[in-house]
């Protein structure tokens, strides 16, 4: 990377060259690994691996530092990556693997690689050390320890596996894990917090609650399934519910910091600055160094408590150690322009505050899910929180539209929106522009066919609401309610391999196999025109 700076004006305005090279932040990564500011080293050393992603040495210091941190499987990760790809005669790597491995636990990965070093380096500089970790291994197990070792091994690398399923987006493989894995072990409760977490993430809202209800039944004192139960009820609208958590939180005084950090983060998802900032500010000084998502949410409650210096404090932190995040650099902005506003800070707002056109239909694929469910369950306490959607500037006009239509629907009362330029109120259906309309006659056709109630909810998520996004956006109608439900419910059947005729469709409803056929190759032809 190249860096050009401008030197003064007695310096006649010529250029200095600056190169930051892979070596520049290499050293600067040992000078602060010497003054034992590992977060710090991490930061730069990551830098230089950037720029020099082949040099070996600097991949493997990292390793070193992501292990003293406690980051064990981001150091095998690199660690491995260097023996598969980079220099399989690297043998260092398999002691430095051998002893993350008895870090975690799993002894006989440890004796593996440990094994593998002395067989490669007979004479090398870790010898002593990697014949340390067999003879320890060996010990144990002339110890007949229980058998049931050899699971825990396997039950942590399952649940490693599960966790990394979910942050990939693959939530039926960690679904799949998680459920097997809380079977065989009935109390591990990391694994029913993260089952709950994926089906969360999966849209299967009840079965998430129905886990974290189990955890609480036998282990009241669960404090991750309290707080991501107070989460969920919020996310839902679920307001009673989630209050009852709410409160049940702040009689909580965690010792550990890990509780800490949980209990403040949910405080403030939950909008409860001054709760967020006590249980984050005391939590901070048990690192010298935190990631950016922790000094963002300091910053949010900081701000939001009218502390506008502390937060430009902790979001110039932020900035350290990520110079290109939009957030912290656009907050700064405003915050020196004075222009920041409270209801545009958000402590879910991290990744980025520019999104492109995908994204941010991603963004709102979840909450329109959530408005259809809460439409189809007619669940008439919601319709408060949708009002409030429809106050939000900041909510995108297809969100509104859906919201203002079901609130309207399940209280029968007026509803006021709020867009950028004005507002309105909607008093009856008849208010609503004819695409919101024909979509919902979509749906009530859809509620009249022979399918379960948990099967009209995918099928909505998964086809019809493809289509409304789309529609919506150029302002077109569905076209013949019928003929567009009976051609959603065919290929809906089909991609889940159920053995049905576009015939047996077009008799359900009561239209020609004809009409079946031709409102299928135009759904086709929609969903293919470009991607979500």
């Amino acid at each position: 990377m190249k860096k050009q700076l401008l030197a003064s004006s007695e310096m006649k305005g010529r250029l200095i060259p600056f190169v930051q090279s892979g070596d520049y932040f290499y050293k600067k990564a040992m000078r602060a690994y010497q003054q034992r500011n590992l977060d710090k080293a991490k930061q730069h050393l990551e830098r230089a691996v950037k720029l020099s992603p082949e040099e070996v040495d600097y991949i493997c210091q990292l390793a070193a530092v992501l292990s003293e941190l406690g980051e064990y499987e981001a150091s095998n990760e690199w660690l491995t990556f260097v023996l598969d790809d980079l220099d399989p005669e690297y043998y260092d790597c398999y002691f430095f693997l051998a002893n993350n491995y008895a870090h975690m636990g799993l002894f006989k990965q440890t004796e593996e690689n440990a094994q593998k070093y002395l067989n490669h380096e007979p004479d090398g500089e870790f010898v002593e050390d990697a014949e340390e970790l067999v003879d320890l291994i060996l010990l144990e197990k002339s110890e007949d320890l229980p058998q049931e070792l050899g699971d825990e091994e396997q039950l942590i690398l399952e649940h490693e596996e599960a966790r990394k399923a979910i942050e990939s987006g693959r939530f039926s493989e960690a679904i799949d894990l998680l459920e097997n894995m809380t079977d065989a072990y009935t109390e591990f409760w990391p694994a029913y917090n993260n089952l709950a977490l994926a089906y969360f993430y999966d849209e299967q809202f009840e079965e998430a609650i129905r886990v974290l209800d189990l955890v609480l039944t036998k282990n009241e004192g669960n404090l991750n399934a309290v707080c991501n139960l107070a989460l969920f009820y919020d996310f839902l609208g679920q307001h009673v519910k989630r209050d009852l958590m709410l409160e049940r939180l702040k009689n909580v005084y965690p010792i550990h910091p890990d509780h800490s950090y949980k209990l403040g983060s949910t405080f403030g998802f939950l909008g409860e600055h001054e709760l967020a900032f006590h249980w984050l500010r005391k939590v901070e000084v048990t690192r010298h160094s935190w990631d950016v998502s922790f000094y963002h949410w300091m910053a949010v409650s900081s701000f939001q408590l009218d502390r506008p210096e502390l937060a430009k404090r902790y979001w110039n932190k932020m900035k350290e150690l990520d110079p290109t995040n939009q957030i912290a650099i656009g907050h700064l902005t405003k915050l020196e322009e004075g222009t920041l506003k409270k209801n545009r800070v958000s402590y879910r707002s991290q990744a980025t505050e520019v999104k492109d056109e995908k994204e941010k239909k991603h963004d709102y694929h979840a909450r329109m899910t959530h408005l259809m469910l809460l439409y189809t369950r007619r669940d008439a306490e919601s319709a408060s929180l949708l009002q409030t959607y429809c106050k939000r500037k900041d909510e995108p006009t297809i969100i509104k539209e859906l919201s203002a239509y079901i609130a309207l629907t399940l209280s029968g009362e007026p509803v006021r929106v709020l867009t950028e330029d004005n507002e309105f109120t909607v008093t009856n259906v008849n208010d609503f522009p004819e695409h919101v309309l024909s979509g919902m006659r979509v749906i009530a056709e859809l509620e009249q066919a022979n399918i379960s109630d948990s099967e009209l909810h995918e099928l909505i998520a998964t086809t019809w609401l493809r289509c409304y996004v789309k529609l919506s956006e150029r302002k077109l109608s569905f076209q013949n309610a019928k003929g567009t439900a009976a051609a959603m419910l065919y290929m809906w059947k089909s991609a889940n391999e159920s053995h049905v005729s576009q015939t047996e469709i077009a008799n359900a409803f009561g239209i020609s196999t004809s009409t079946v056929y031709s409102y299928r190759k135009k759904i086709a032809s929609l969903l293919e025109s470009e991607e979500l």
